[in-house]
């Protein structure tokens, strides 16, 4: 009797240790947390590209294109974000040497268009008020912008050592991956093996779904957009092409968020024609292509996700938990739909027999 008893005060305090260990561990890694989510994100986006070198370098040593791959995309990353930083500061410092910033061509150009419907006693009030305003906006939006920029200088010790910290992660993970998952679903406790299988295939094809081609179809946009915005002759096409991929990627916003307001300028400055072109290529090459026929495409054809799940995981989060809910989000609605098809797949045939007209 006294062998049981032992044996189950080893496992209770064994697992009293397990569990405190892991919190322990949990709470001394939670400052690093946004960077451990990001490196898990950026390993799995990266591993297609790691495999892709892999095979036209036929390079099998997996530390040598892992390395490459890291290369790629970090000499991409500084080369847009390098010239973000020259387009701001080149600006900003032309605003600030400046000092009057002479909004009345733009707005005497908004306010001709206005001749035929108001007064001209009225029209003067109105653009009194109207470049006041406009003055106050622009200066707080330099001001703001100005703060941003300071506040990335002073805190770019820790984002330098972040970005270290996150290249290390990916390359360790892209080596030892695959080799880290086949360990853990080893000793996942289960007697169906085909579940825990047929889970992480439906999970890997919706996350490849969510991230790789939602990322594969904004990337491209922004490429379109930068060449297409070159071509109409916008001014920093390279780093308006950077925003355009970013607002594709949330939903709510989108491209239009760019070439709208842009074109609403190329009107009020009197260049009609550009403007009307920048609607055009916006509307169909930005917006009606990548977002209503090849996105929806790729992704019903690699994860079959409906539009309101994307909608959802990609714009719900954000509110809620700031800008990594466009990683935490997708990666937790995709978890659920995963569990949820596994279970389809799974659990429900087995009731067939007892509950007729269960699955179709």
């Amino acid at each position: 009797m006294k062998e049981p008893e032992d044996q189950k005060r080893f496992v209770i305090i064994f697992g009293i240790v397990v569990i405190s260990s892991i919190l322990l561990v949990g709470y001394l890694s939670w400052a690093f947390i946004n960077i451990i989510i990001l490196s898990l994100f950026f390993v799995y986006v990266l591993s297609p590209l790691e495999k892709k070198i892999r095979k036209i370098t036929r390079i099998n040593n997996p530390r040598i294109t892992a390395a490459i791959s890291i290369v790629l995309v970090v000499l991409v990353f500084f080369a847009i974000f390098f010239n973000m930083i020259f387009v701001l500061s080149h600006e900003l410092s032309v605003l600030t040497e400046n000092r009057q910033i002479d909004t009345n061509g733009i707005i005497n150009s908004g306010m001709n268009l206005l001749n035929d419907y108001i007064p001209a006693s009225i029209q003067s009030a109105i653009k009194d008020r109207i470049t006041s305003s406009a003055e106050d906006v622009i200066l707080f939006s330099i001001k703001l912008a100005q703060g941003i920029v300071t506040d990335f200088i002073s805190n770019l010790t820790f984002f330098t050592m972040g970005f270290v910290v996150i290249i290390f992660l990916v390359y360790y993970l892209l080596i030892d991956g695959e080799n880290i998952m086949k360990n853990f679903i080893e000793i996942i406790p289960t007697n169906r093996p085909d579940v825990i299988k047929g889970f992480i295939d439906h999970l890997d094809k919706i996350y490849n779904s969510l991230f790789n081609v939602y990322l594969l179809v904004s990337l491209l946009t922004g490429i379109v957009g930068a060449i297409g915005l070159m071509l109409i002759g916008v001014q920093y096409p390279v780093m308006w092409g950077s925003v355009i991929a970013i607002l594709a990627l949330l939903p709510v916003l989108g491209p239009g968020t760019f070439y709208i307001p842009a074109a609403i300028y190329y009107f009020l400055v009197n260049d009609p024609v550009r403007a009307i072109v920048l609607l055009i290529f916006g509307w169909l090459f930005l917006d009606t292509i990548p977002g209503n026929v090849i996105r929806p495409k790729l992704m019903n054809q690699f994860g079959n996700i409906h539009p309101i799940i994307t909608l959802l995981s990609f714009t719900a989060p954000l509110f809620v938990i700031g800008p990594m809910g466009i990683i935490i989000g997708p990666a937790a609605f995709g978890f659920l739909l995963a569990i949820y098809r596994t279970y389809i797949g799974y659990i429900k045939p087995k009731n067939e027999d007892t509950i007729p007209g269960v699955m179709n």
